[in-house]
């Protein structure tokens, strides 16, 4: 999870991150985002959403261990984050 963690905070500061699920899944599709990252509680018609997708575009995509309110603090934001997309 530190591995997650600090690629997180290296993409906030080189503001390569992307957050909310419909804009990640908008740069899943335009083929932007090269890697993401979704919280352990993401509702199940999201993860469907995000598993197709990715695979259709050779997007990693890696589980963070925690909660969508403890992406959120990784991300440095003050709300809950379900899911994190890091451009190419």
């Amino acid at each position: 999870m530190a591995n997650i963690n600090q690629e997180i905070k290296e993409a906030v500061k080189e503001k390569k991150i992307v957050i909310g699920s419909r804009t990640v899944m908008k740069g899943v599709k335009r083929g932007r985002i090269a890697s993401l990252v979704y919280a352990d509680n993401c509702p199940q018609a999201v993860m469907k959403d995000i598993l197709y997708y990715s695979q259709n575009n050779f997007v990693s995509i890696k589980e963070f261990g925690g909660s969508s309110l403890q992406l959120g603090e990784v991300c440095g934001k003050p709300f809950n984050v379900l899911v994190v997309g890091i451009r190419k």
